[in-house]
């Protein structure tokens, strides 16, 4: 799992972080998961 803080809409990450998916052996089926708490 992953931890992205989030603020006013924005993802809070550092000057030389990036958030990134990529894909190396073909399309799949995938199931994304979002939990936000306020």
């Amino acid at each position: 799992s992953v931890t992205v803080p989030v603020d006013d809409g924005s993802l809070q990450l550092g000057t030389w972080q990036s958030i990134l998916f990529i894909e190396c052996d073909g399309p799949r089926t995938r199931q994304v998961r979002v939990l936000a708490e306020t």
